[in-house]
C-alpha cells in the first residue's frame, strides 16, 4: 500500500493543542491566584477563569489523545492495512478546505473510502445515527479527558460529502464512487450495532472490511494518480511511499 502524509496540517494541529492545554492551564492557575484577593468582583472572576480554564484544558486533553499520543490513528491504519498491494493509496489528512475535512482517505480502483477514526475504548452501542457509551459512571470519571464518542455517522456522512464536492468542483472523477467506513481503533472497544447506515468495524477487522469492498475496476490509474495527486497538496507532505507488506521481525 502506498502512503500519503500531509505533515504539514498534523504539525498545526499539534501546536493547537499544546496551545489549547497552555490556555487551560493558566485560566486554572489564575483562578486559585485571584481567590487570593479576598473581592467578590475577584471572586467572580476566579470562578470565570475556573470553568473558562477547565472547558480549554479539558478539550486540549482529548486533542492530545488524537494528535500527540503514540501511535496516532493514521499510523494504526498504516499498521492494519500494510497488507494492501500498491494499488491502494492511504491518504492521511488531505487539503480539503470547505466542509467537514475528511482526515483518512483510501483510494483504489474500485473506489474510494473515507475512513472515520474513533480512538476510546468500552462497551458502545450504535442504533442508526443515536451512538451511546455503556460504561459506568465511574469509567466515564476516568476517561473524561480522553477521546470523545461524538456522532461518527454524521462525520463520516459530512466528511463524504465535502469529498464529493471537492472532487467534483475541480471536475475530478470518481465523486459518485466516494463510501464510507467507521473504525474503532482501539482493541478494548466493544461494539454492539443494533443498525448503521455506515459499516462500523474495529481494528482488527478494518483489512477485511477494505478487502470486501471488491477490486472491480471502475477508476483506471492514470485517474487514481489524479486524485491522488489532488488530494496531496499543502505544506511538508510526505509521500507516496509504499509501506513494506510485513512488519519486520524484530532483532533480539
Amino acid at each position: 500500500m502506498r502512503v500519503v502524509r500531509n505533515v504539514g496540517y498534523l504539525k498545526k494541529r499539534q501546536r493547537g493543542t499544546r496551545i489549547m492545554i497552555a490556555l487551560g492551564l493558566s485560566g486554572l492557575f489564575g483562578s486559585v491566584a485571584l481567590t487570593f484577593l479576598q473581592q467578590l468582583l475577584y471572586v467572580y472572576l476566579a470562578y470565570a477563569l475556573l470553568i473558562t480554564g477547565f472547558l480549554f484544558f479539558n478539550a486540549g486533553m482529548q486533542q492530545w489523545a488524537k494528535w500527540n499520543r503514540r501511535p496516532r490513528p493514521d499510523e494504526l491504519l498504516d499498521s492494519a492495512l500494510r497488507r494492501l498491494n500498491d494499488r491502494y493509496t492511504l491518504v492521511h489528512f488531505p487539503e480539503i478546505p470547505e466542509g467537514w475535512r475528511p482526515e483518512h482517505v483510501l483510494i483504489w480502483p474500485g473506489g474510494i473510502l473515507n475512513i472515520t477514526t474513533r480512538e476510546l475504548a468500552g462497551r458502545i452501542v450504535v442504533k442508526g445515527t443515536r451512538w451511546r457509551r455503556l460504561d459506568r459512571l465511574f469509567i466515564r470519571l476516568l476517561t473524561f479527558g480522553g477521546p470523545p464518542l461524538g456522532n461518527p455517522t454524521i462525520e463520516c456522512q459530512r466528511q463524504m460529502e465535502a469529498l464529493r464536492t471537492f472532487l467534483q468542483q475541480r471536475d475530478l472523477p470518481g465523486a459518485d464512487l466516494v463510501e464510507g467506513l467507521i473504525v474503532f481503533l482501539n482493541d478494548q472497544a466493544q461494539l454492539e450495532v443494533i443498525e448503521s447506515p455506515i459499516t462500523v468495524v474495529t481494528r482488527k477487522e478494518l483489512l477485511e472490511a477494505v478487502r470486501m469492498l471488491g477490486t472491480e475496476r471502475r477508476l483506471s490509474q492514470g485517474e487514481i494518480d489524479e486524485i491522488v495527486a489532488a488530494l496531496s497538496q499543502g505544506e511538508q507532505v510526505e509521500g507516496p511511499i509504499s509501506l513494506a507488506t510485513r512488519v519486520p521481525a524484530k532483532t533480539k
